[in-house]
């Protein structure tokens, strides 16, 4: 008997077990099941009534990303509702560091960099003003260096939006650009060092705009077409600003120097003029889906990260080398992704790339190699770290310290040394931002200004509490009070927090004179209570909150979404990198050719709790007349395909399967059921699968990534099984499904669908 004889038999037996035993407590489990991660929900709680006619209450958005809170108080005799703590999801600076932009699921808001409480950013809707909650909002916009402009993508669609420019002091609001698509990878605009232009991307082509020098009084008139402005094809990681107004654009292998002064000029009349100055070729075509580049303080080289399947190396390139010169170079290990640069005025680079949890550091040190000969820059090698385990960095100013920060807190750096300078914060950090030689921190917690004396100790000023652990009215003012990290502080809704020693809470009420409060449930929508108020001395009873139509959210429901693997992991990184981010657990159907070719991909997948099921062993096309499809040729390819499984990661695979391309005479599910496998079919086809050449060959649709999320969304029902191809397809293809997946994700989640694997929604 064969191995794979072997795997039948054993399987077999192991199914007849399963089917006796356990498909009960299965079925019992299925049925009483909590709810799958992916919607978003706000929840209220802690309703307390002062005898001046306030309330305080806490919100809580709970959904497949993090949990935020922010405490809020209201004025009963009007219903106005103010903010009164700020979740440091993100932190802008604004007006040339004067005040803070932050922004969350609960929306915008700005505060005084010297303290204060939360100050709504009108131009953009808060979770009390719009009926979904986007996980991506605080990812669409970006300000400019000096705080004065913001460039917002707001939403028209499920994967587009309007770019919208703001003038923050003002207000004013001026359309740069209708049906752009909304960021996954990073957001497509990047503003100039001295903030009088951007670059943006929409449609595979990139463009130049000029900003007003006021609000009012433009240099360049926002009616200029968009067609004078274009700069060529690409994204925006195919761009990088330096710091004296130019910028370097790479479009295929040729590296352009293009002046910001004469950017207009040249793209007026690019049908005859190149649209910068050649400075380098690249000895690759350089991949804006996939590949990043960095520019050095001094604009003399580039770092070049440039993806190969499931691999990234790194590349050295002083500009103005010679194409057969041999480059720097680094090859991260498998699977990395999440590569951050820090690059120095002094020329030290210092590179940070995570491989799964694990986190890898690297230097090389540019200063050295300036002016070396081309054997001495092809002799430079990158030199490993030791790694502080962050996810994220950021290098101060004069480029001696660097700021490291993620979910084990923030630490400060020597840099040059690569030496820790003392821990800032031991609580999950989500947010940093240098302000000259001190620095805002952002952590769970608060948010704060640090300023580091020069014994290296830090001196740590309040801007604003980022959570309330508890809080209650003062017995004797009615100010408000707020314990936060087993600390008291108080405000009185309109000045800053400030430390309270021995703080005296008055009891908690729902009561008072003339009002009653109280939470109410609800059905639907993205609120799971709401706080009502009854004015006791008349009729009528009224929701603190006002609640927007939230018919878009209520169709709820459960999505499958799963990721089919053939012979090529390219990808992978990324999706896993959003299902993270949004705390789902999905399906990947695996082949093993794949699994031969990249074990490592398997070992990711199994390893992040994902579900892995079949794919078959080969990337057959079982509706073709070539093999003979029975009973033992389908139990056959499943073994083996277990047993490869198993050899990668040591762990079963589910008894899920479908045949490669979905494609397979109609027997074939009785032949897999016969092994204790179910068929697992797909309610939507995306079109992810057909390649330029194919459709135009073939008179196939042919669809954008982002056209296919709006498919998606469009199609989709209660239980759909929606598939999205891995890897990089011959023939090609403009844009790849996989490499918007946060934007899909985002979709589904703000829609109130909860993404789940395969077997907790198949019918």
């Amino acid at each position: 008997m064969t191995r794979n004889d072997h795997s039948i038999a054993r399987n077999r037996m192991i199914i007849a077990y399963k089917n006796r035993l356990i498909a009960p407590l299965l079925f019992f489990c299925l049925i009483n099941a909590a709810p799958a991660s992916g919607a978003a929900k706000i929840r209220f709680s802690g309703l307390d009534i002062s005898n001046d006619g306030r309330a305080l209450f806490r919100a809580d958005s709970y959904n497949s990303v993090r949990e935020e809170n922010a405490l809020f108080v209201s004025m009963l005799a009007d219903l106005s509702v103010k903010q009164l703590t700020a979740f440091p999801q993100n932190i802008d600076l604004l007006e040339n560091g004067r005040m803070i932009l932050v922004r969350n699921s609960f929306g915008w808001t700005r505060i005084p960099v010297a303290g204060g409480v939360p100050v709504l950013f009108k131009e953009h809707p808060s979770f009390i003003e719009r009926s979904d909650v986007s996980a991506l909002s605080i990812k669409n916009a970006e300000v400019s260096k000096d705080g004065k402009w913001l460039v917002s993508l707001e939403s028209v669609s499920a994967a587009y939006g309007d770019l919208v420019l703001i003038h923050i002091s003002s207000g004013a609001k001026t359309l740069v650009a209708s049906r752009v698509e909304k960021s996954d990878r990073a957001f497509p605009v990047r503003w100039s060092p001295d903030s009088r232009a951007f670059i943006y991307e929409r449609d595979r082509k990139l463009y130049y705009y000029q900003a007003p020098a006021t609000a009012a009084a433009p240099v360049a008139p926002p009616h200029v077409e968009e067609r004078y402005r274009l700069i060529g094809e690409g994204s925006v990681s195919c761009v990088a600003w330096e710091e004296e107004g130019d910028f370097f654009y790479i479009n295929g292998s040729t590296v352009y120097r293009i002046k910001g002064s004469e950017v207009f000029f040249r793209s007026m009349y690019r049908d005859f003029m190149e649209i910068g100055y050649p400075s380098g070729t690249l000895p690759f075509v350089f991949d804006p889906d996939f590949d990043e580049f960095y520019i050095a303080p001094d604009a003399n080289s580039l770092l070049i990260s440039k993806a190969n399947r499931v691999n990234r190396t790194l590349f050295f390139y002083p500009l103005g080398v010679s194409g057969g010169t041999a480059l720097p170079c680094l090859q991260l290990p498998e699977m990395s992704r999440g590569v951050t640069a820090l690059w120095s005025s002094a020329n030290i680079i210092t590179i940070f790339a995570r491989n799964g949890t694990d986190q890898s550091v690297y230097r090389l040190n540019a200063a050295a190699l300036a002016g070396s000969s081309a054997g001495a820059v092809a002799g430079a090698s990158f030199v490993p770290l030791a790694s502080p385990g962050m996810d994220n960095a950021a290098l101060s100013p004069d480029g001696r310290r660097a700021l490291l920060w993620g979910k084990k807190g923030a630490v400060l750096y020597d840099y040059v040394a690569w030496r820790k300078i003392q821990s800032v914060s031991d609580a999950p950090t989500y947010s940093c931002i240098w302000l000259g030689d001190d620095f805002i921190i952002g952590d769970e917690k608060r948010i704060e200004r640090v300023h580091i004396n020069q014994d290296n100790s830090a001196t740590h000023h309040l801007i604003c509490l980022s959570s309330a652990d508890s809080f209650a009215f003062e017995a004797e003012t009615n100010r408000i009070l707020a314990q936060n990290n087993g600390e008291w502080f108080v405000t009185d809704g309109r000045l800053a927090w400030a430390g309270l020693q021995e703080p005296v809470l008055r009891p908690t009420s729902l009561v008072s004179g003339r009002y009653r409060v109280y939470l109410e449930k609800q059905e639907s929508g993205i609120y799971e209570n709401l706080p009502m108020i009854r004015n006791i001395t008349s009729v009528g009873t009224t929701p603190l909150i006002r609640v927007r139509d939230s018919s878009g959210f209520a169709e709820g429901g459960v999505i499958a979404l799963c990721f089919d693997l053939y012979d090529d992991a390219t990808g992978l990184g990324h999706v896993l990198d959003a299902l993270d981010f949004f705390n789902i657990k999905a399906t990947f159907f695996l082949n093993g050719e794949c699994l031969r070719r990249y074990p490592e991909a398997a070992k990711r997948i199994a390893n992040a709790g994902h579900e892995a099921a079949s794919l078959f062993f080969a990337p057959l096309d079982l509706s073709t007349s070539r093999y003979i499809i029975d009973a033992d040729f389908i139990s056959r390819g499943l073994a083996r395909n277990e047993d490869e499984f198993f050899a990668a990661t040591g762990k079963e695979l589910a008894l899920l399967w479908h045949p490669p391309f979905y494609a397979a005479p109609p027997k074939t599910e009785e032949f897999a059921l016969s092994s204790g496998y179910k068929t697992i079919e797909r309610d939507v086809d995306p079109g992810d699968a057909v390649t330029r050449a194919e459709a135009l060959r073939l008179g196939l649709p042919f669809r954008s990534a982002s056209g296919m999320i709006e498919a998606i969304m469009e199609k989709k029902r209660d239980a759909s099984v929606v598939p999205v191809r891995l890897g990089l397809l011959q023939g090609g293809r403009d844009t790849y499904l996989y490499n918007r997946i946060f934007v899909l994700l985002d979709a589904l989640v703000s829609a109130g669908y909860s993404v789940v694997p395969v077997s907790k929604a198949a019918r």
